[in-house]
């Protein structure tokens, strides 16, 4: 080598950019909704003067009250499903660093069952004077369902690289678009109609926490663990026969979930002016 020989630099290359697309499924353990619906029935006041009746021995228009009985349906519960997620991110900071992602998801659907208070049905004018007749007994008779679409905007913290396993945590808002079906009952022969369902939008938000294992320049496994809240959603009042109901109100819509997907970085390449310090050639 002659005096005054300059080494070659080393240049800097980057396999992968900071962005990403991801792709995920898994399963959803739902939680056990709050179902509410209104419930009213009317009641045989009396036919006695006393009563406020006219002692006619039928039941007229004025004897009749509508009295409030409950809302609640009681042991409500939600099938679980399978969920399915995809989107774009981008971080920085490294394994110390943080993330910011758009994620759309997707839940199957989900059986909702439970038992509302009783309704007794309609009293007929005209009908002759009734002695007591105890109501029908009614067991798990309200059946819907659900499906929801997610749009989540998410951040992550990476808490450092431990033995190649980086952990997170994080926190989504955005929104649910819930597609409710019809409301139908059962063992019941007062409630013979399909109350119509709707679809809605509602506020969402979650809390993550997982593990991410670089298996190659670009690609990670994510296994992560998610609480979600998915706000909420009320039928249509109107039934399959044109008659005007009280709307089935599903809140409280929750969830568990566990998944698993791929995270691919894209973008990067080489730098031609990042130049690292000179390696002298032996």
């Amino acid at each position: 080598m002659k005096d005054g020989y300059q080494p070659m630099p080393v240049i800097n290359q980057t396999s992968a950019g900071p962005c990403y697309f991801r792709g995920d499924v898994g399963y959803s353990w739902s939680n056990s909704p709050t179902v509410t619906w209104p419930v009213h029935n009317q009641v045989f006041t009396g036919d006695t003067l006393a009563q406020g009746g006219n002692n006619n021995g039928i039941i007229d228009a004025a004897e009749i009250a509508n009295l409030f009985t409950t809302d609640k349906v009681r042991g409500a519960s939600m099938e679980n499903t399978w969920l399915a997620e995809g989107g774009v991110g981008c971080g920085w900071g490294g394994s110390r660093g943080v993330r910011l992602e758009a994620v759309l998801g997707y839940r199957g659907n989900r059986k909702i069952d439970g038992e509302p208070g009783l309704y007794t049905g309609p009293i007929v004018p005209g009908t002759p004077v009734p002695g007591f007749v105890p109501p029908p007994q009614v067991v798990d008779p309200l059946h819907t369902s659900l499906k929801t679409y997610t749009l989540m905007l998410n951040a992550y913290k990476d808490l450092g690289n431990f033995g190649g396993f980086v952990p997170y945590v994080g926190a989504g808002i955005g929104a649910a678009y819930h597609q409710m079906g019809d409301t139908y009952f059962t063992d019941n022969p007062a409630l013979v109609n399909r109350i119509k369902g709707d679809n809605d939008l509602a506020f969402a938000w979650s809390l993550m926490a997982g593990v991410g294992y670089q298996i190659s320049d670009r690609a990670i496994i994510d296994v992560g663990y998610r609480y979600i809240d998915m706000g909420s959603i009320s039928s249509q009042r109107s039934d399959s026969a044109g008659f005007v109901n009280p709307a089935v109100k599903l809140d409280d819509l929750t969830a568990h979930e566990v998944k698993v997907g791929l995270r691919y970085h894209f973008g990067g390449g080489s730098d031609c002016c990042a130049v690292s310090d000179h390696q002298p050639l032996k």
